[in-house]
Parts: structure tokens; sequence; C-alpha cells
């Protein structure tokens, strides 16, 4: 077996775990919402931990001040989100929604400027601005366990679409014949 037909291999077991792993995210959706927060706590408690070490070992650092600021934010966010992981997951659901309803206004602008300069898909980013609009109301309506599992959810159809995308490249991979 050669080097390509190894990596074919390994990009297959990669994509059917994904996908293993979304399903299991869409059947559980609150679990996998907690999960990811729990994950992201974890994360930023070991990079608080790191940088805290880092500033306070590297005296001679021309900006200690704000490097120890930033691994004590990363150090308490972590702690919090690891305490309390249900409160992570809506305040992340809450941050896409934030993000979502800035980005549908603007897209609706973007897409009033389109159309006074005359270009015909100016609708596609009107709509697209007023669905992103919807889904921000739709999130901040939403109860904190709404929340946890919209964000399970979204990432279980993450798992799902990128194992999909990697059966796809083995896919292409075994048709394709190599350069000679």
């Amino acid at each position: 077996m050669d080097v390509s037909e190894r990596r074919s291999t390994w990009l297959t077991i990669e994509g059917i775990l994904l996908i293993i792993l979304g399903v299991f995210a869409l059947l559980a959706p609150l679990f996998a919402g907690i999960a990811l927060a729990l994950t992201l706590g974890i994360l930023l408690v070991v990079a608080g931990a790191v940088g805290l070490i880092s500033a306070i070992a590297g005296k001679a650092h021309s900006h200690q001040g704000w490097s120890l600021l930033s691994a004590v934010i990363a150090l308490v966010v972590g702690v919090l989100l690891l305490i309390s992981p249900l409160t992570g997951a809506v305040a992340i659901t809450l941050l896409i929604g934030a993000y979502l309803l800035l980005d549908g206004i603007s897209l609706i602008g973007l897409s009033l400027d389109h159309r006074r300069r005359g270009d015909r898909p100016w609708g596609w980013l009107l709509l697209a601005g007023i669905v992103d609009i919807i889904l921000a109301a739709f999130i901040v309506f939403l109860s904190a366990a709404g929340s946890a599992v919209l964000i399970g959810f979204i990432v279980g159809l993450d798992l799902i679409v990128a194992g999909v995308a990697l059966l796809m490249l083995h896919r292409r991979a075994a048709i394709t014949p190599p350069p000679s």
C-alpha cells in the first residue's frame, strides 16, 4: 500500500468517524452543546495557565501587564465555562445571535446599495440579511436549554458535513489516477 492509498484510507476513517459523531450530536444536541462549552472551558484554562506561566517567567516582556491580563481573562472564562457549561452554551449561542443580527443589518445595507447601483442580484443579499435577522431573533427567544440544543445541533450538522466532504475527497482520490 503506497502513501496515497494510506492517506485515502485515513480520509475515509476520519470521514466516517465525523459522520458518526455528528449523528450522535444530532441525537443528543443538549449534551453536544454542553460538551462544546466544557471543551472550550478546558482549552481556555490550559491557554490561560500557559499564558500566565509565560508572562511570569518572561519578566523581560515588553507588554507583561497585557500578557498577564489576557492569561487571567482566559483562566476566568475557562473556569466559568467549567463551573456552568449550560450558561456557557447559552453565551456562545447569544454571541452567534449577535453576529447574525449585525451581519443581517450589514447585508440589508449592502443589498440596498447594490439596488441603488442597479445590480440585479441585490435581492439575494436582502434575503440573506432578512434570514440572518430572523435567525438572530429566534436565538434570542430560546430558553437556556434551547440555546444549548441549538449549538449542539449546529455542531452535529457541521460534523456530518465535514465527514461527507472527507468521504468525497477519498472518492475523488480513488477515481483520479496519480500523476506520472
